[in-house]
């Protein structure tokens, strides 16, 4: 995977190339056009200078063989100059300039091809005498002075584009300090240190990132501690049954009559119900959080309610408890996952059963987004509300067996589309079940 470091250098980098490369090539087209509009002026300057000499068109032609030589300044070296007379003849020139016309002898700048060079010249007409003065450079030496000026210009700037990238790979190695720190903050810590990160001079943009890491660990440290409460719980909650089993087997292999035996096993066989009953809770609630469905389902009540009748038939028999399913409730469609519902049924029809009266009758009731359980059992206090729905609390008066998990995983299971409340009226006890708004 490519590093921070390196993607951030890789963007500021191609930012900064590309406006660099549009400033150098503004740069290079600008000074470029200014190179040739100086040397313009300098062919300009140079043939009114030639102009003011002094030339008559009555002076005698000189011989194209040898040419009159015309001093030019030390800076024009580089130009070639000739002097024609309205007759046409060739009046001077300058060293090295050829003897053929540099121009059709229009005034003013064109580049004509002189004995295969191409020139760029200027003509100048005396207006009293009509001498044409011609100057003229080639392009050649043009181009010689341009790519000279861009290379002055490119080679600095290529130089210093180069340090400048140095200079932002060091940087960014810099300013991603404090990344590192919070890394190395994190690796050294021991594996049961949820506390706060304490890093010095963390920047203001990455202070979420911190804050999140420290929320993290706040969070991570709350589910240990529920972990550990969850696994103290159930193994005290465990000792209870395996020690009536152990005992009641005691009592079965040592009795010499069979009621007593009898008697013993059928403890046996509770204690045993029991057990099964407290591992089926305690792998419904360790794995609610791994399979809870995500928000978006839909589920019958109906069909849900028909399943939990069928798997608590020997809980209802034995207490001799009617399960009703009203055709309200037959009818109604839930926002949750069908597995999600059937745990959350099972736990409060199972836990009205044995809380509610024997021969008594539990009622599925439904209206409008939500559903209710109904019992005449002596119900929950209002104090109590709250804390029934944390796992292993019982309420301080029942004398039932249980294990202090079935609303727990019933709220969890509905959680956190629908929630848990408790009503009591005169014609029983109720916990309903309502969308979270």
């Amino acid at each position: 995977m490519t590093s921070l470091r390196l993607r951030l250098f890789l963007l500021i980098a191609a930012a900064t190339a590309l406006v660099w490369s549009l400033a150098a090539g503004w740069t290079v087209l600008s000074a470029r056009n200014d190179v040739e509009r100086v040397l313009d002026a300098r062919l300009r300057e140079a043939a009114v200078m030639v102009a003011s000499l002094g030339y008559a068109d009555g002076a005698p032609p000189i011989s194209t063989a040898n040419p009159a030589p015309i001093t030019l300044p030390s800076y024009e070296r580089q130009l070639s100059c000739q002097i024609w007379s309205v007759t046409g003849s060739l009046l001077g020139v300058s060293e090295g300039a050829p003897t053929q016309a540099l121009s059709a002898g229009q005034p003013g700048f064109s580049e004509p091809v002189v004995d295969g060079v191409a020139w760029r010249v200027y003509t100048h007409v005396v207006p009293d005498t009509g001498l044409r003065i011609m100057v003229g450079d080639t392009l050649a030496v043009r181009q010689q002075l341009i790519s000279g000026l861009v290379q002055g210009l490119l080679v600095p700037a290529l130089i210093g584009l180069v340090a400048l990238a140095v200079l932002l790979w060091i940087g960014v190695g810099r300013g991603l300090g404090p990344v590192r720190r919070i890394a190395e903050a994190i690796a050294a810590r021991a594996p049961d240190d949820q506390s706060p990160l304490a890093v010095d001079r963390v920047p203001r943009e990455l202070s979420p990132l911190t804050q999140e890491i420290d929320d993290l660990f706040a969070r991570i440290e709350r589910l240990r501690s529920g972990e550990k409460r969850f696994l103290a719980s159930a193994a005290h909650e465990m000792q209870t049954p395996l020690a009536g089993l152990r005992t009641h087997a005691d009592i079965a292999l040592r009795a010499s009559d069979d009621p007593t035996r009898e008697r013993a096993l059928e403890r046996i066989r509770q204690s045993v119900d029991r057990t099964a009953r407290l591992v089926r809770q305690l792998l419904e609630w360790s794995r609610h959080d791994v399979d809870r469905a995500p928000p978006g389902g839909s589920a019958m009540l109906g069909p849900a309610a028909q399943i939990v009748r069928e798997e608590l038939a020997h809980l209802l028999e034995q207490r001799d408890v009617t399960l009703e399913i009203t055709d309200a409730a037959r009818t109604q469609s839930l926002p949750l996952a069908q597995e999600a519902l059937v745990i959350a049924l099972r736990n409060l029809v199972e836990n009205a059963a044995l809380h509610g009266p024997e021969h008594g009758v539990v009622t599925i009731d439904a209206e409008q987004d939500s559903f209710a359980i109904k019992d005449h059992g002596g119900g929950i206090a209002p104090e109590e509300a709250a804390t029934m729905l944390e796992p292993f609390v019982r309420g301080p008066a029942t004398n039932l067996p249980g294990s202090g998990l079935g609303l727990a995983i019933a709220a969890s299971a509905l959680a956190p589309q629908m929630a848990l409340t408790f009503e009591r009226s005169d014609d029983g006890f109720y916990v309903r079940a309502s969308p979270v708004r």
